[in-house]
Order: structure tokens, then C-alpha cells, then sequence
């Protein structure tokens, strides 16, 4: 009995948290939000991201020593468990126009998790889940607003076996969103705010039943340049989600405490190469969070733009 507690406990903390290391973060950073390309112009950027923790946000479902945890209280995965995410972004944004944008995204995932119960799970390579999107920038003065619709599409690998760790969430996601931008030349600074919301669509049954809930986002970013060619910003950023719901027989069943968010402080700088090539390399320190990875994010990112 006591086995098979543990068995479920596992594959429930698996279920609820692993999935999560598939972050959802448009490695963006090196071109301000709300400014669209010009017509022709096309930008490339590839980025690296490396995150390594034993701990995460819990809910007050899980237990915490001989106590139930506390909403969002920050603890160390059962049996010593340890999270290793590596992460390649590969994002390709085309001017169509001066004020539409086409957006693609590729991501390449190199999870793990180990703990003493099974410290030698195998981790998981290869393709994640695809994002596009459309953007349309309107020409309102002094404050630039851009807003966006896109997709991400199943493909990564995901099934339900808990002993693989997923790289995919295994359903459909639509969302919308806006970006405000201002310049506060000729000081050399701008600022950005970005909000949006993300419909995440119920899951083929044959590869999950679990529904995840719909998510609230922002990024809030400022940024100043010192002599020409280096950039310090700062930005704020997270998301709050809904609650799953787990589908049986045609039945729909909210799961309590199930909902996923996160809150994000990350400084950076950016090298201007030289024109136009970048260089970026920042840092993501976790503030609050729930059912999600708790820890530090390093990334790395060079990007480079020009005319077809």
C-alpha cells in the first residue's frame, strides 16, 4: 500500500511539475517588444538556456516535512529529486510590411529529472513544441502598440508514461496579446509592456487527459544604452494560470490546486558586435510561484538581422 502511495505520489509530482520545465519564454529579449521590422527585413536570433534545481513552488496539497505545504511555499522535490533543463531557441521574425510581422519559433529541449527513487530515469531530446504568430504594429505617437496573435502547435514528444520526461505539452495553444512600447530618445532608453492571454485547448485523449487551464501573462521591461553599444535592461515577468481539468468518461473534473504560475526578475546587458550583430547574456531569479520550477535561468543569445 505504502508503495503504491509513493508510486503515485511520483508520478502526480511528475505529472504536476516536470511538464512545467517546458517553459513557455519567446526568447525575445534582443529586440525591443513593441517595434516591428521594416518591410523585407528579417531577424534571427539563437539562444541558450540552462537552469538546474532541487527546488520548486508547491501547493498546499503536497506535504512539507510532517505538514502540508502552503500555497506557493518554496521546497525541495520529494526523494531529492533534481531538475536539468537545457534549452535552444531558434527565432526567425520577417517584415511582411513596416507594420506586419511573421514570427516563427524552434525549440530544441534537453530535460532530466532524477531523485534517490529513480536516479536513473532517462532524460529527454529532441523538437518541442512549435510557435508562430502574426504581429501588426498601429501608428499611435508617442506610445508604439503592437498586438499579436499566434499558435502553438503538439510538437514535441509527450505521452503518459511518468518515468519519460515530456518536451511537449500535448495540446493546441491560441494566444493574444498587446505590447506598448516608448521611446525617450535622445536619451537612450525605452520601455515596454506586454500582456496577453493564452487559450490552451483540451488534449487528444490518446495522449493525455489532462486539460490544462487557460494563462494570464506580462512582461514588463525598461532599458537604457551606454556608449553606443551596449544595452542594461531589467525586466518582470510571469504568468498565472487556471486550474487543470482531468477528463474521464466524457466527465469534466476540476483538480484543485492544480493551476501554474510563476514570477521572474531578470537583468541583462546586450553587446552590440557589431552592426547588426548582438550579444546577449542574462539571468532569471525566481520571486513567487506555484506548481512550477523554483531557481535561477541563465541564457545566452546572439542575434542577427538583415534585408532579403
Amino acid at each position: 500500500m505504502a508503495n503504491k502511495l509513493k508510486s503515485k505520489m511520483r508520478k502526480r509530482c511528475l505529472l504536476f511539475s516536470i511538464i512545467f520545465l517546458i517553459l513557455i519564454f519567446s526568447a525575445e529579449d534582443l529586440f525591443a517588444g513593441a517595434w516591428t521590422l521594416r518591410k523585407g527585413r528579417l531577424w534571427v536570433k539563437s539562444a541558450f538556456m540552462i537552469q538546474r534545481t532541487s527546488e520548486r513552488y508547491a501547493n498546499q496539497t503536497l506535504f512539507c516535512g510532517d505538514r502540508r505545504c502552503r500555497n506557493g511555499e518554496r521546497t525541495p522535490y520529494f526523494f531529492n529529486g533534481r531538475a536539468e533543463l537545457n534549452a535552444i531557441y531558434l527565432d526567425i521574425w520577417y517584415g511582411l510590411t513596416d507594420r506586419f510581422e511573421l514570427q516563427l519559433q524552434l525549440p530544441y529541449f534537453d530535460i532530466a529529472f532524477e531523485d534517490d527513487v529513480n536516479p536513473n530515469r532517462p532524460s529527454s531530446q529532441g523538437l518541442g513544441d512549435v510557435r508562430f504568430g502574426l504581429r501588426y504594429r498601429i501608428p499611435f505617437k508617442p506610445i508604439v502598440t503592437t498586438f499579436r496573435i499566434g499558435a502553438k502547435a503538439p510538437t514535441g514528444f509527450f505521452n503518459k508514461d511518468s518515468e519519460v520526461v515530456p518536451i511537449g505539452d500535448g495540446q493546441w495553444d491560441l494566444e493574444v496579446s498587446a505590447d506598448f512600447g516608448r521611446s525617450f530618445w535622445p536619451l537612450p532608453a525605452y520601455t515596454n509592456l506586454s500582456v496577453g492571454y493564452r487559450f490552451r485547448f483540451e488534449p487528444d485523449l490518446q495522449t493525455t487527459n489532462l486539460d490544462p487551464g487557460d494563462e494570464f501573462w506580462f512582461r514588463a521591461e525598461t532599458g537604457i544604452k551606454v556608449r553606443s553599444k551596449f544595452l542594461i535592461k531589467t525586466l518582470v515577468e510571469g504568468f498565472w494560470g487556471q486550474e487543470f481539468t482531468a477528463l474521464f468518461a466524457d466527465s469534466n473534473f476540476r483538480i484543485n490546486n492544480s493551476e501554474r504560475r510563476i514570477l521572474y526578475f531578470k537583468p541583462g546587458i546586450g553587446w552590440m558586435i557589431f552592426e547588426p550583430l548582438e550579444f546577449e547574456l542574462s539571468a532569471m531569479f525566481s520571486l513567487s510561484g506555484k506548481n512550477y520550477p523554483a531557481g535561477r535561468i541563465f541564457i545566452l543569445g546572439l542575434a542577427y538581422s538583415f534585408d532579403l
